[in-house]
């Protein structure tokens, strides 16, 4: 049989095919990555989160190859591709338009479940779109072309290096730099240029004005500046590390990273309104003749300043985000003797200059703490960053009771692996069965809670209501929970039911305010 003769696409058309698939690629990782940004204020950055919004991604990814092969199959024009990168244009431009609603109306489902609701209904229209897009490409290019594996591969090559383009891009510049509902905005911008390409390529004028005119309307009405809700919010910022928010809200200022509270402080005094943040200064009465400190978690600088204020310390500081000690400056009067490290906390304190007197580890990624700075590893190296005396702080929010478990348990165990003197105590309310458990470690015997309160006759009320509450895990206890190390540190699963609750409670009291 003789070969068919082959007829060449148009260099034109060829060349915005590829065009496309390279920015519909990228355009797939962005708004992935800004994904988690729409839902996080509101279900937080746990695991249940990330979860949720890789479920409706491969979902929408698989249903967008299905359905993009079958039309590609019934009707493979360029005007049907045009059309396609026109709709996912439009889908995004209206995540921004319908993410309240669809957070609001996700949320009786729960913290799980909400989370993977919200994130197919606000990302599946578009990804799925996008998906779609490749295997018509791959139809177009082929039907014209012998080399019909070099010609697919090639596709497929080109959108790939979009989507790490994308995802250098928005990691790298987009998300620290911009609102993500400008990102998500101009996204749909470019994809709705690309579909009115599309229909001029292929000589469909008439119909590209209608629907690409419709999505660049939506689009530009949503660039426009948005009006803040009646609460005073004083900052509102995108950093490597999530969302920064600093408002006023009944008497309060909140310091807020992806929706969860990071610290409290009444907002005409700036004094911490945090019952634990209060409890951890008593390592201080335990150790009267500390000179110096470190705190591992600056948050709004509210526990280096108590300590310098009331104890007379000089305390450094370290966090991994620097728009946390901008915040902590700009609106908590954070105004330090000592000094400030933009650096995470184990790296810091593998090469820490000087023996700290007492050492607070206060870091909070969201709702749960960095897992490496938990293992018996990490305080191994806290451990010898301290003074002889000294003595480690350590705060965790948890469920004090749980099945399989309470993460409470597998910390104090794991600190026990590290240092012969460990105490733990409830060190803030119970509320659902939620609470700040503080731990205060040491190489040597810490004195008893009484001589401790008469060598100083300064005591924080809350200081008070945590001696009270001292936990007191039994062996059996502990047999069951887990000793934490690098090779194997599964606390952001424990501390996973801990998250749902912290978040539930979140969205009862300032509901409106995360969806901002």
């Amino acid at each position: 049989m003789k070969p068919q003769p082959v007829k060449s696409l148009p260099a034109a058309q060829s060349s915005y095919l590829l065009v496309s698939v390279f920015i519909s690629g990228a355009a797939t990782l962005v708004l992935e990555m800004a994904g988690t940004r729409v839902i996080s204020p509101y279900y937080g950055s746990s695991l249940y989160c990330w979860s949720a919004l890789i479920t409706a991604t491969l979902i929408s990814l698989a249903a967008g190859y299905a359905l993009g092969g079958c039309w590609a199959d019934s009707k493979p024009a360029l005007s049907l591709f045009a059309g396609l990168a026109t709709t996912g244009g439009t889908a995004i431009a209206v995540i921004p338009l319908l993410r309240t609603t669809l957070l609001t109306l996700s949320s009786p489902l729960g913290i799980k479940w909400g989370a993977l609701a919200a994130a197919l209904l606000l990302m599946s229209p578009a990804l799925v779109v996008l998906s779609a897009l490749g295997p018509i490409a791959v139809k177009l290019m082929t039907e014209t072309v012998a080399a019909v594996g070099k010609r697919t591969g090639n596709i497929y090559a080109v959108s790939t290096l979009g989507s790490v383009i994308g995802a250098a891009l928005a990691g790298f510049v987009l998300v620290p730099q911009f609102r993500i509902s400008h990102i998500l905005y101009g996204v749909s911008c470019l994809l709705l240029v690309i579909g009115a390409a599309g229909f001029y390529l292929s000589s469909a004028k008439f119909f590209s004005a209608a629907p690409a005119g419709l999505g660049l309307l939506v689009a530009f009405f949503g660039l426009r500046p948005e009006k803040e809700p009646a609460t005073n919010i004083l900052l509102n910022k995108e950093s490597h590390y999530g969302q920064v928010k600093v408002l006023d809200f009944g008497g309060r200022r909140y310091l807020l990273v992806n929706g969860t509270a990071q610290a409290m402080a009444w907002s005409d005094s700036l004094e911490s309104d945090s019952q634990y943040a209060q409890a951890m200064e008593w390592a201080a009465l335990l150790r009267p003749k500390a000179k110096n400190a470190l705190v591992i978690g600056l948050g709004a600088g509210l526990l280096p300043g108590a300590l310098e204020k009331h104890y007379g310390l000089t305390a450094d500081s370290v966090d991994i985000d620097p728009e946390m000690v901008s915040a902590a400056k700009n609106y908590f009067g954070f105004f330090p003797r000592g000094r400030v490290f933009i650096e995470d906390g184990r790296t810091f304190l593998e090469k820490a200059d000087r023996d700290y007197d007492m050492i607070f580890l206060d870091a909070f990624a969201a709702e749960s703490p960095p897992y490496h700075l938990f293992t018996q590893e990490s305080f191994a190296v806290v451990k010898r960053a301290m003074a002889p005396e000294g003595i480690l702080a350590v705060n965790l929010a948890t469920l004090l009771q749980q099945r399989g478990g309470a993460p409470w348990l597998s910390a104090f165990k794991t600190l026990r692996k590290v240092f012969p003197e460990v105490r733990a105590y409830r060190a803030s309310a119970d509320y659902d069965g939620l609470a700040n458990v503080v731990f205060f470690c040491s190489n040597t015997p810490l004195p008893a809670d009484g001589a401790a309160r008469r060598a100083r006759s300064h005591i924080r009320k809350n200081i008070d209501y945590m001696l009270a509450h001292e936990l007191r895990p039994s062996a059996q206890d502990l047999s069951g929970a887990t000793l934490m190390s690098d090779d194997h540190s599964p606390m952001e699963f424990l501390l996973a039911k801990t998250s749902a609750q912290w978040r539930q409670g979140l969205q009862k009291k300032i509901s409106s305010i995360l969806l901002y």
